[in-house]
């Protein structure tokens, strides 16, 4: 993967995790709404500070990982999606997880889609992912709609990593390519 950059969509920027974001994480982690769905809960601050150091960590390693998502005009924290290792059951590997949080405020308005097209571009162009999955509480009827909109289609239901039921998307490189990239 090349240098870090920022990604730019036409509404947002979305920024590789810094120092700067640790509080934002830590609130958006503690918050009943943001965590609702997410196996775990909602998280304590050690936990999230723990997280977020990871976080840091992964993109050193990786050179991909959590990323800030920030409005172009005004430059508000949004919320934040991520590029991981993911589940590669049936999958070729290397199989990518994406996700993504949004704050409450920010709800209904578009973020999580634009951000998360975004980063699963940059998960086939720059990652080298041969697959992008993403799984979710099947209660999350939101997430899932987002999931059918980048292009991900149901894989089956599988155990996240908090060892709770979830359902998994997935998006192959080649029905991306046919899809996404142009002719």
């Amino acid at each position: 993967m090349g240098p870090v950059r920022e990604l730019l969509t036409p509404r947002l920027v979305l920024i590789p995790w810094d120092q700067r974001f640790k509080e934002d994480f830590v609130r958006l982690s503690g918050d009943e709404h943001v965590m609702k769905f997410i196996g775990s809960g909602v998280w304590s601050r050690d936990y999230a500070l723990q997280r977020h150091e990871l976080a840091l960590e992964q993109w050193a390693h990786r050179g991909f990982g959590m990323r800030a998502i920030t409005e172009r005009a005004g430059g508000a924290f949004l919320g934040l999606v991520s590029l991981g290792d993911g589940q590669s059951a049936g999958f070729a590997t290397p199989a990518l997880e994406i996700g993504w949080w949004v704050d409450p405020q920010a709800w209904g308005r578009g973020i999580a889609t634009e951000a998360a097209a975004a980063v699963r571009d940059e998960a086939f162009t720059q990652a080298g992912a041969s697959s992008l999955t993403a799984c979710f509480n099947s209660a999350n009827v939101q997430s899932e709609r987002i999931m059918a909109k980048l292009g991900m289609s149901f894989s089956g239901d599988v155990t996240d990593r908090y060892g709770q039921p979830a359902r998994m998307y997935a998006l192959t490189r080649a029905a991306w390519a046919a899809a996404f990239s142009g002719p």
